[in-house]
């Protein structure tokens, strides 16, 4: 009995399973698989910038399927080629036509391993899923979804001292540590071989174990208590546990409680103190630190303005001189 063509792939269904997955989709008829020796099969929708071709075979070869831009494929266990056979783990190669990229999932509705195809590629057997994977994304590829490409080149061309540098800057600010040799060699990988963009590693870093297994809650009371001396509020610990968990960096959240208005105050307390120190030797009085206060918010008064004044007062006069 011969097995039915796949059912159309449905954008509500994909919105379902990934939001973010959602936004690159749309409601794709059955795509038919043809083999090499004939034209290449195209998906019935409209005329794209680019597209991505994944053959079953290195180098091109074997039978086809033709993606265009802003479609994702939930399952390709759905998806048959000319003998009906699914493209689950089949895809051996891939031609990128046009400013696409292509974002490869391990399992069906974009769950597992993941990795970014930025440029033509005659063997995705040189790419293995992750630092201490022996399998390749020739036999492991399930799920996808194909983007425009963002502005720029598609394909970074980068210089191994500029690579190691992002590496290491990604690590700090996305794990808060340097990364170790195996990772560095991996994502050295991925950046010189693959041609990966700087956000591309960071968005491959927020989706490793590591990231996702941090405790967040635990991060937010910290940077709390660094920036507020006091510990977060119910509020602000769950919406910043939230930031952190969807990318947000420590480094980031600790600039954005900066910029708050108790980050702001706390600035201009710390300002009007160091001032009152260094000038008069001694902290702040009730009077004169809500002066300040006043001027910085009504006047635009800044720290050396404050020292300025200080300098002119009568009490600075008065001060012993070495």
């Amino acid at each position: 009995m011969s097995r039915k063509r796949a059912p159309p792939i449905a954008a509500t269904r994909l919105s379902r399973v990934n939001p973010k997955a959602a936004a690159f989709a749309t409601t794709l008829p059955a795509l038919r698989a043809q083999p090499a020796s004939t034209p290449l099969a195209h998906a019935q929708h409209p005329r794209s910038a680019g597209r991505a071709i994944f053959f079953t075979e290195r180098d091109y070869r074997g039978d086809s399927l033709v993606v265009g831009d802003t479609a994702a494929i939930e399952n390709l266990e759905l998806i048959c080629d000319s003998r009906s056979r699914p493209f689950n783990d089949r895809f051996r190669s891939v031609r990128i036509d046009g400013p696409v990229r292509v974002a490869v999932f391990e399992h069906s509705q974009f769950r597992g391993a993941s990795t970014w195809i930025n440029r033509t590629t005659p063997d995705l057997g040189a790419y293995s899923l992750g630092q201490q994977n022996k399998i390749t994304w020739d036999r492991a590829i399930s799920s996808l979804q194909v983007e425009p490409a963002p502005s720029g080149p598609l394909f970074s061309d980068w210089k191994a001292r500029d690579a190691e540098r992002a590496i290491r800057a990604a690590y700090r600010d996305v794990l808060n540590r340097d990364p170790d040799p195996e990772g560095a060699r991996f994502y050295l990988g991925r950046l010189l071989d693959a041609g990966w963009s700087e956000n591309q590693l960071r968005d491959a870093i927020r989706r490793s174990g590591e990231f996702r297994s941090r405790d967040f809650e635990a991060i937010v009371r910290r940077i709390y208590r660094e920036v507020f001396s006091r510990d977060p509020d119910a509020s602000g610990l769950a919406a910043y546990t939230r930031a952190l968990s969807r990318g947000q960096t420590e480094a980031e959240l600790r600039a954005e409680l900066r910029r708050s208005r108790e980050g702001d105050a706390l600035s201009v307390t710390a300002a009007i103190s160091r001032a009152y120190r260094d000038v008069l030797k001694r902290d702040p009085d009730p009077i004169g630190l809500e002066n300040y206060r006043r001027l910085v918010r009504d006047k635009a008064w800044d720290e050396p303005h404050i020292r300025e004044d200080l300098r002119s007062s009568e009490e600075y006069r008065r001060l012993p001189r070495p």
